[in-house]
């Protein structure tokens, strides 16, 4: 997870105050992770805030799988993440 931890109302995204990012480094250099993939908008958007210029590696978004993303069917949703995850 791109966020460590935060203020949040419920599970509203546009609520997300206080954000403390996730230190992702170690992971990062103790692995050979290359691809970074985010679920949604609002974790890419804290991804490329806090992480993307310090770790050298950008972010391929993907479609929020959260409930109150009702602009994908489960089958578009994995239709487009296979798409991307082929990338």
């Amino acid at each position: 997870d791109t966020i460590y931890s935060c203020d949040i109302i419920g599970s509203s995204d546009s609520s997300i105050r206080n954000v403390v990012p996730t230190d992702l480094k170690p992971i990062l250099e103790q692995s050979k992770i290359t691809k970074v993939f985010c679920n949604g908008a609002t974790s890419a958007r804290y991804y490329n805030k806090y992480h993307e210029k310090e770790l050298g590696i950008k972010a391929v978004t993907l479609p929020s799988t959260s409930p109150a993303n009702a602009a994908y069917s489960v089958e578009k949703l994995v239709q487009i993440w296979s798409e991307r995850l082929e990338m």
